[in-house]
């Protein structure tokens, strides 16, 4: 499990042994499931407690008290399934490739995730009918892309938390080409170039 690593992760995270316990299994899923999906790059995997737990972890207290989070493009649980053992929101997964949607599905059954739902769909296609009250992302397209995709059902008090690197400047200036919002920023405690981006009152120019 890189022993070293995952003892770093339980000093920076306030988690009861339970969800300690289902964060490993889900560990162990991605590490089983792995070579035969391609879950996370291989160099990520080698300090994935803090490239993927720990920064997937560190949203949690930005999301608060919203009760329904939709997570674009979820890949291989991060960061909607750390957030779901680690919190009572509820998260909605969209995730485009059904093999990703095949092992997130394992992971909710072995872990027994009672507050996640997973939809194999395209966020461009999908028809958004829930009462959604906050939009996670994390590595799945530039500002302005994942703008164009929400705006459609952004809707106000909504908060828009995204995980982004280091081109975060020259996305946002592309952004505010189309559209208006209200912009914070936090820096990331995995990474001296990532920052978390909360967005709100997202509107087309």
């Amino acid at each position: 499990m890189g022993s070293l690593i995952y003892k770093n992760f339980k000093s920076q995270t306030s988690l009861s042994e339970e969800k300690y316990e289902k964060l490993k299994i889900f560990f162990k899923l991605i590490k089983l499931w792995q070579k035969k999906f391609n879950l996370v790059s291989k160099n990520s995997f080698k300090t994935i407690w803090e490239r993927h737990f720990l920064d997937s972890y560190q949203i949690i207290g930005l999301i608060g008290n919203k009760k329904n989070v939709l997570d674009i493009g979820s890949g291989a649980g991060f960061p909607a399934i750390v957030c779901a053992i680690c919190s009572n929101n509820n998260f909605h997964l969209i995730e485009s490739n059904k093999k990703k949607c095949i092992f997130l599905n394992e992971v909710k059954k072995v872990v027994g995730i009672k507050n996640i739902s997973i939809f194999n769909s395209r966020i461009e296609t999908m028809k958004i009918d829930n009462d959604y009250d906050c939009i996670s992302a994390r590595a799945v397209a530039p500002l302005d892309k994942l703008m164009n995709y929400i705006v459609k059902f952004y809707k106000k008090n909504m908060s828009c938390i995204f995980l982004k690197g280091k081109t975060i400047n020259k996305e946002i200036e592309d952004a505010k080409k189309r559209f208006s919002f209200d912009l914070k920023f936090k820096k990331s405690i995995t990474s001296d170039e990532g920052r978390i981006l909360i967005v709100k009152n997202l509107k087309k120019k």
